[in-house]
């Protein structure tokens, strides 16, 4: 399983924008890796740390799909 930037989370947990500081980025056309759903979303999110990354959210499942 690929890691993310953040220590807590990798590809296919859920995500739990509360746990991040978390802004709507933009959409993405493909396909969940876990629910098939059409409907992926990319956040800008920090870490308690600091760090910053992008993350691509399934909005049927919940589940991280990837990082950008």
């Amino acid at each position: 399983m690929a890691r993310i930037p953040f220590s807590s989370l990798s590809l296919g947990d859920p995500f739990r924008p509360l746990a991040f500081k978390a802004s709507y980025d933009m959409d993405f056309s493909l396909e969940c890796l876990y629910c098939s759903g059409s409907r992926l979303v990319g956040y800008q999110v920090e870490d308690e740390n600091g760090v910053q990354a992008g993350l691509v959210v399934c909005e049927d499942c919940g589940r991280v799909n990837g990082a950008y």
